[in-house]
């Protein structure tokens, strides 16, 4: 029952989308109504025949969003109802739903623009606003004409757009034939007219009112050829086109009907064939017309195939010829883009350093007068600290001297005096022999501690020859010495970020010519990473070039020598393995057959010497093929910047080496079942650099890649590469210091339900700031690139977690992520990916 009375009670109007309400939750808006359907072949404008609506706007209740995306600014049909809300002024009265809307069928109203009615021969209107039906009508001087297709041509200098008018292709009834238009005068429309201010024209009935239209042939120039031209082509007697063809055409249309019947229309095509006669360009396309066709393609078939190495000899040299001299132009074109990009990139990275450093210049003023009052203070209570330090020391003093005048009191005298004073002389005298006494024994005892050790030194090396015999150690002659120590350039630049971008320069441009292909970004994260991280470790699969890019970073700084390659085998349990041991029983140290002993006593030399040396590096390959903890313990301190940097030797000559702070660690890490895993310990220590999310170049280059034997790269001094990549602040950007610190609370937080909590040292943060401060301009491709980076070093080697609580935990990470660190969001959503298939089992190294 209810539904039948809807039905009765529903009304359908010819509407578009008027406005919806954004800050609502139920995604509701309203329509404007235009017209009301009474009837299949009537509708009337709104509100003429009875009363829809005072707003003449219907109300949506829902899915308004997805109303207003599939019509857009189109007119649509709409079934609507009376609202059961209680009704206030200016609310509507009826009420619609998506499902309710539809396409308007056939050709129920057209939007009407007051314009004059164009040429047949030139179909072209200026419209101030894009229509909003199917078809249009044009109205001029109480008359309207159409209704017409158009297609939009160019925009207008005044921001209007240009359409090209046609006659519809589908007659709107029996009076009007194919390419026509009608013409009617005010009379016929006015009541079927919706004309309101600030709204569109439009005119509903058309059928109706175009019924006794006075007819218009609207044909077009193409139209004429295209409907004629094709009875021309097919009439076999034509087999030329000339004046002569041209009069035999006339001919064969003099007795036509349509000839009779649309005289105007033949009358164009002959002026268009005329025309054509001497035009060279429209025989072209009257010949290319012909050749499309399939006898035009079979006769020019026909014809290459049986002369096929005449016809194509001049045409293919001469297309070579092009072929080279475009490729030649081409190719320098690209090189001038290139150079020119470069430069462009240069400008972009100093202007951004330029820009955070007014910007953290605005930070660090915002709160200059707050850290002066506390400067003030903290000097004002140092000074009162220094005053009560000093005050006890003057009552100590007292207490001195009261203690003195005390003790000396009973010398009254000068006698008593110079009694005392002989005293203290044999007494002197009385401990100078205890202590002639002491000293012989003390030589005595040299004397036999020599005695012994030099027969026991004597019987060791009478019977190491034996140990060694039986041991099955042969003789081992000395080893050629590396030489270590390596020359400078002198720089021609003194700003240090001037030379961190020659650096990197020459840096990528030098792996391209050894044949490794990559980019700016990557170069530029490595270097950096370097720099400012005692240890480096590249991971990745198997086959990813973490040694090959290694080797060919030393290379491309001119490292030789200095770069220490040290091969890492399975079973080293200390120190001793990478380094070296002190023999007590030779009284020497004997180092390991790694170098690096020796590369360390160079660098020592140069510490204790002042020497600006070159960079050094000591890559590890399969760094965690044993556990790094064990063997390199003695370095793994020297990451923090409080380090000491002073390696113990336990020889008696060198005691101590010196590590100058331009020695780095680098090592490649696999992640199976035949390596050690990385401890929380090391992770902390480390910058981890992914090569799995390094995207493979396979840009082949056509010349032979360089050796590493014919590059000749002075190297920069060590001091000016480290100093080069240390940052100026550790402040960051506003936006970058909250996404940062929503990142590390989302890992600190204890909440039981995001699983257990990952701790980011302040080591960890205090090496993103410095990334980030360095490499924030020179990363152009987006503002959260240094960031992105950073994490994805720093942080993201951190999560390794079980449950789905701690699922949850890397989920709201990934949430407060932005899109634009594409990096750290990839690298999470594969963490998650893979916890969730292995039992919610989650970490960096799965």
């Amino acid at each position: 029952m209810d539904k039948h009375r809807l039905q009765q009670n529903e009304r359908r109007v010819i509407c578009a989308i008027e406005r919806g309400y954004s800050n609502s939750e139920s995604d509701v808006g309203k329509l404007r109504a235009f017209f009301e359907i009474i009837s299949p072949s009537e509708i009337t404008p709104i509100n003429c025949t009875e009363m829809f609506c005072e707003t003449e706007k219907v109300f949506v209740t829902g899915r308004f969003s997805e109303l207003q995306e599939k019509y857009g600014d189109k007119l649509f049909e709409a079934s609507c109802i009376p609202s059961s809300f209680e009704r206030r002024d200016g609310d509507c009265r009826y009420v619609t739903r998506l499902d309710s809307c539809s396409d308007i069928k056939g050709l129920s109203c057209s939007q009407v623009f007051d314009h004059p009615l164009p040429n047949a021969t030139e179909p072209e209107v200026v419209l101030t606003s894009k229509p909003i039906t199917k078809s249009i009508l044009l109205r001029s001087k109480d008359y309207i004409y159409g209704p017409f297709e158009y297609m939009p041509i160019t925009d207008t200098a005044d921001g209007n757009q240009r359409y090209q008018l046609k006659a519809i292709t589908s007659p709107i009834n029996n009076t009007i034939p194919s390419f026509h238009i009608g013409m009617i005068s005010s009379p016929r429309y006015i009541s079927s007219l919706y004309d309101k201010g600030h709204q569109p024209v439009l005119l509903g009935n058309i059928k109706k009112c175009f019924e006794s239209a006075e007819l218009i042939d609207f044909i077009s120039d193409d139209q004429i050829i295209s409907m004629y031209g094709s009875k021309i082509a097919q009439n076999s007697e034509i087999r030329s086109f000339n004046k002569g063809t041209i009069t035999q055409i006339r001919k064969s249309f003099t007795s036509s009907v349509e000839q009779r019947r649309f005289p105007q229309r033949f009358k164009r095509l002959f002026e268009a064939l005329e025309q054509s006669n001497s035009w060279e360009e429209s025989r072209k396309e009257l010949i290319d017309a012909f050749l499309a066709t399939n006898s035009g393609k079979e006769i020019l078939e026909n014809y290459i195939s049986s002369n096929r190495d005449d016809f194509f000899k001049g045409e293919k040299q001469s297309y070579l010829e092009k072929l080279d001299k475009e490729y030649a132009d081409k190719h320098a074109e690209i090189e001038d883009l290139k150079s020119r990009k470069e430069q462009v990139e240069s400008k972009i990275r100093k202007l951004q350093r330029e820009r955070e450093q007014v910007e953290l210049n605005a930070v660090q003023s915002s709160g200059s007068i707050e850290a002066l009052e506390t400067l003030t203070k903290k000097q004002q209570a140092q000074l009162d600290a220094e005053f009560a330090s000093k005050k006890v020391e003057l009552d100590h003093l007292h207490s001195e001297l009261a203690d003195l005048q005390k003790k000396y009191s009973k010398f009254n005298t000068m006698e008593a005096i110079e009694d005392e004073i002989k005293g203290l002389g044999r007494d002197k005298d009385r401990a100078k022999e205890r202590l002639d006494d002491m000293k012989k024994q003390v030589v005595q005892v040299q004397k036999e501690l020599k005695d012994t050790n030099e027969n026991l030194t004597a019987r060791l090396l009478k019977l190491k020859p034996d140990v060694d015999a039986l041991s099955g150690i042969a003789p081992r002659k000395k080893s050629e010495s590396v030489n270590y120590k390596m020359p400078t350039q002198s720089l021609k630049l003194d700003n240090l970020d001037d030379i961190r971008e020659d650096v990197i320069d020459r840096t990528l441009d030098t792996l391209n010519k050894l044949g490794r292909k990559t980019d700016y970004n990557n170069v530029t994260n490595i270097l950096t990473t370097l720099a400012q991280s005692q240890f480096t470790l590249f991971s990745g699969r198997p086959g990813t070039g973490k040694t090959s890019l290694a080797k060919m970073l030393g290379a491309s700084l001119g490292l030789q020598n200095r770069f220490l390659n040290i091969p890492v085998a399975r079973g080293w349990t200390s120190s001793k393995d990478v380094l070296g041991f002190y023999n007590a029983l030779s009284c020497s140290f004997n180092p390991a057959a790694t170098g690096l002993y020796e590369l360390l006593t160079q660098l020592n030399n140069e510490s204790k010497s002042c020497e600006n040396g070159a960079p050094a590096i000591c890559l590890l390959d399969e760094f965690n093929l044993s556990q790094p903890e064990h063997y390199f313990s003695p370095f793994l301190e020297m990451s923090d910047p409080e380090s000491k940097r002073i390696i113990a030797t336990g020889d008696q000559e060198t005691p101590y080496l010196e590590v100058p702070n331009y020695l780095r660690f680098l090592g490649t890490v696999n992640n199976d079942e035949s390596v050690q895993s990385l401890t929380p310990r090391m992770l902390d220590r480390a910058a981890i650099i992914s090569f799995d999310e390094i995207e493979p170049d396979y840009d082949l280059s056509l010349s032979s890649p360089l050796s590493v034997d014919e590059l000749d790269i002075i190297p920069i001094s060590g001091k000016t590469f480290i100093d080069a990549f240390t940052p100026k602040s550790l402040d960051l950007p506003q936006e970058i210091e909250r996404t940062l610190k929503e990142i590390i609370d989302t890992l600190r937080n204890d909440n039981i339900e995001f699983g257990t909590p990952v701790n980011v040292s302040f080591r960890k943060v205090k090496a993103i700031r410095a990334y980030h401060n360095v490499t924030s301009s020179m990363y152009i491709d987006s503002r959260f690139a240094a960031l992105d980076y950073a994490v994805s070093q720093h942080i993201i080697p951190l999560l390794n977690g079980y449950g789905k609580n701690f699922g949850r935990r890397l989920e709201k990470l990934q949430s407060c992520m932005p899109d634009e660190m594409q990096i750290s969001q990839k690298m999470l959503q594969r963490i998650i990916a893979n916890g969730n298939q292995n039992m919610f089992t989650y970490g960096f190294n799965l």
